[in-house]
């Protein structure tokens, strides 16, 4: 499986960098990756993300930076949106700046030395989810600077927004370190098919023969095809979906940890709580604790 590759910067006013603001009813684009690195704040949607090899769920106010050629996607359905009806000004809605960075390695070593840019941008291959002050920091520049034209003040913005992602250490990562993806042309409708097929399918029993039969493979070619691409088996991704889920669900609402297994997908509080543990490196109790902290 290949994902998309996207053209992000064809067309822009500037070689080196574009802002977006993006309003859909959901978000749903194709498994893609691209040249350029994508920083993405989450207005207004939740749903689930997979950047690299990194299954999670996303929500709003989530501040992410994506380093170059690292596939990803942002996947939630109409019916998954709160307060969503025909009556509704609900949607989903983000703000994105992509920056070109050979371009911008270019540009900025016209000014100064670069390698502090290029330590970043290699980082920020397992991509960055940004935490505390800096996010803050950066959501706020993130919102003063899609509004404007570009022009001087944009850039001067777009600088600060570089020079906050250099000096701080307030991100975690989401990809494992020296994660590559290994995917092959000619089937990124099947595999993007399937990972969507999960996301909207989590909550209840996902038998392998239904994934296999859809995907027109037998059950053995289809688990050999799905570890290959993703490195990972069709059960660990179920699993890392469910389990996104259940860390949302402990940490938005007072729901029993019983309840929210089973609306997560899984039949047996013993089984929740082993593939809980074996994920997170706690048992759900104990996240939830730890939350509260």
């Amino acid at each position: 499986m290949k994902p998309v590759f996207a053209k992000i910067m064809e067309g822009a006013e500037v070689a080196t960098y574009a802002t977006k603001v993006i309003r859909r009813p959901s978000f749903s684009t194709e498994f893609h990756f691209h040249n350029a690195c994508q920083m993405t704040y989450i207005v207004q949607s939740e749903g689930k993300r997979i950047i690299g090899d990194s299954v999670g769920s996303f929500a709003s106010d989530e501040l992410t930076f994506v380093g170059p050629g690292l596939p990803h996607v942002w996947h939630n359905a109409i019916s998954n949106q709160p307060d969503v009806s025909s009556h509704s000004t609900k949607e989903s809605r983000s703000l994105a700046l992509y920056i070109e960075p050979k371009q911008m390695t270019s540009v900025l070593g016209h000014f100064f030395p670069t390698h502090k840019f290029e330590s970043f941008l290699a980082l920020s291959k397992r991509g960055l989810l940004f935490k505390g002050r800096a996010k803050e920091q950066l959501k706020q520049r993130l919102e003063q600077i899609v509004k404007l034209e570009y022009g001087f003040e944009k850039t001067r913005l777009l600088l600060e927004i570089i020079e906050l992602m250099i000096k701080t250490d307030e991100f975690d990562y989401l990809s494992s370190a020296g994660y590559t993806h290994n995917y092959n042309p000619g089937d990124t409708s099947k595999i993007d098919y399937i990972f969507k097929f999960v996301f909207d399918n989590y909550t209840r029993g996902i038998q392998l023969d239904q994934v296999a039969e859809i995907s027109n493979m037998s059950k053995h070619s289809f688990c050999r095809y799905f570890k290959s691409r993703t490195q990972k088996t069709f059960v660990q991704f179920v699993n890392e979906v469910r389990i996104s889920e259940s860390c949302r669900l402990i940490a938005e609402n007072n729901q029993q940890i019983t309840n929210i297994a089973y609306a997560c997908g899984f039949n047996s509080l013993s089984n929740f709580n082993k593939i809980f543990k074996s994920i997170k490196g706690v048992t759900p109790s104990k996240y939830k604790m730890l939350l509260r902290q």
